[in-house]
């Protein structure tokens, strides 16, 4: 029960820190710019559990979904959280690339779930405008 509460509270203090983030600077651009007008969606998205696994999910305005993995392994909790920082760095990598295309920052939505058993649940979804 300890170890749920805890990953839980990382990953709420994980996404709070990603809120703050928005003004990070550039460490890694996305492979492809989208140049229509339009929404379009970065997913940053934390599985852990039995099989711990994170990815950043572009969705362009076309619906075209684009997927990096991030490595995320999970042998303690030190690197879980330094994992956690990996996964809001490249969203942020990505929303900042886009930013510089002209694209604009509209909405950030977190959200956590913790289900029965093991798994938590962690996404946070930025949607991005462009006219």
């Amino acid at each position: 029960m300890k170890t749920r509460t805890f990953l839980l509270a990382l990953l709420l203090s994980a996404t709070s820190f990603a809120r703050a983030a928005t003004e990070a600077p550039v460490t890694a651009a996305p492979t492809t710019s989208i140049a229509a007008g339009g929404y379009m969606m970065i997913i940053s998205r934390v599985s852990m559990g039995f099989n711990a696994q994170a990815s950043i999910v572009t969705v362009s305005p076309d619906g075209k979904e684009q997927v990096k993995e991030i490595d995320f392994s999970r042998f303690s909790a030190k690197q879980m959280a330094a994992n956690m920082t990996e996964v809001h760095k490249a969203a942020m990598a990505a929303v900042n690339q886009y930013t510089a295309d002209g694209w604009h920052l509209v909405s950030v939505a977190p959200s956590d779930v913790a289900s029965g058993g093991n798994t938590v649940f962690s996404q946070t979804i930025y949607y991005l405008e462009k006219k």
